[in-house]
């Protein structure tokens, strides 16, 4: 066979393959609802950071291992980061809550949004908004946490990196065209 019929064979079947892994990489969104409550809570509000873990579920993720650093001021007004640990990778971004100062001061109720802004293993490039309503024991040092939201899962560099790879290939082989 002559090598450079070989080739246009080759580099058109690399184009083809190239080309559609690139046009299947889109992103997709994943709606989703959590629930975690926390079975300790460790540090001193007045000098923070406060210390969160426990565990609960994201459907249809699975179930987690929740961890979190928590920054609270005097207004009721708390921020911070959080890792949310399946068996296969993780979630994490920051918060932002803010505490209902009527409520009794043994079960204070708060609102909060978690912004995922990345993952680890399956969930590599995963972002998104969630949002939800707690409840913290302060006595108990507890709290019990709900909501709901939508994660984003952009493409894979690789895939991505693959389009226009595909795309040249395509491009040379038409511009050498059959001989």
């Amino acid at each position: 066979m002559d090598l450079r019929i070989h080739l246009r064979n080759v580099s058109c079947a690399l184009a083809t393959l190239c080309f559609g892994a690139g046009l299947s990489a889109g992103a997709a969104t994943i709606n989703v609802t959590y629930s975690y409550t926390l079975s300790s809570i460790t540090g001193d509000p007045a000098n923070p950071p406060l210390i969160g873990t426990g565990s609960g579920s994201v459907v249809p993720l699975g179930d987690m291992a929740w961890s979190d650093r928590a920054f609270p001021d005097p207004t009721g007004a708390f921020d911070g980061t959080f890792t949310m640990t399946f068996a296969n990778g993780t979630l994490f971004g920051n918060f932002h809550g803010l505490s209902d100062l009527t409520s009794p001061p043994t079960a204070v109720a708060f609102t909060q949004v978690l912004n995922v802004t990345g993952g680890t293993g399956a969930f590599v490039s995963y972002n998104g908004t969630l949002t939800g309503n707690g409840l913290l024991n302060v006595v108990t040092r507890t709290e019990s946490t709900s909501g709901s939201g939508a994660l984003s899962t952009t493409p894979e560099p690789a895939s991505i990196a693959l389009l226009p790879i595909g795309l040249l290939c395509l491009a040379a082989y038409r511009k050498r065209g059959p001989h």
